[in-house]
């Protein structure tokens, strides 16, 4: 049997998810279809304006690629920024960069399984981001996350800094 061989590379990587989603689901099954529909309508202009590509949708949730730290996180603040005037969807953002796999369409790694655990952390209508990913922008992007030391991630060996924004004071882990 032949060899495939593997295709890596460095990615953002970008996941978003609808908030309540499964809750409106089971309570309105059309509204929470229409906001499905819009924020797929919103989501791919922005994400393509930054150079990055929807890999997957996942139930109400997308896996987004970025060939750039910054561009994910300048795309994931316009996001956040224009749903600002639509109470109805708010969305949490995860922003990691890492080593994945390419095979076709979808990528696969650790890279992938870390950003799609730290989008559950945003606050809804905010962002996460580890540390490699803040330590990239930071300079470039006028943001001030709140920091967050030695996060254990679900099925991830290690522990990971991240930072949260916006930061206003209120938890709600």
């Amino acid at each position: 049997m032949a060899t495939q061989s593997i295709d890596r590379k460095l990615t953002a990587i970008m996941f978003t998810d609808i908030v309540g989603f499964t809750s409106l689901m089971r309570a309105d099954e059309k509204k929470a279809l229409n906001l499905l529909y819009y924020n797929r309508q919103l989501l791919d202009p922005l994400i393509k304006k930054y150079n990055g590509e929807i890999l997957k949708e996942m139930g109400d949730g997308t896996l987004n690629s970025f060939s750039s730290a910054i561009e994910a996180v300048r795309c994931a603040l316009e996001i956040q920024e224009t749903l600002e005037e639509v109470p109805a969807l708010n969305l949490r953002i995860g922003v990691h960069i890492g080593d994945v796999i390419e095979q076709g369409e979808d990528i696969f790694g650790d890279g992938v399984n870390i950003a799609s655990r730290i989008e559950p952390l945003a606050k809804p209508d905010g962002i996460c981001l580890t540390e490699v990913v803040y330590a990239s922008v930071k300079s470039k992007l006028s943001i001030q996350p709140k920091r967050i030391d030695q996060v254990e991630l679900k099925h991830i060996d290690d522990k990971y800094t991240i930072y949260k924004f916006p930061d206003t004071g209120e938890e709600t882990d």
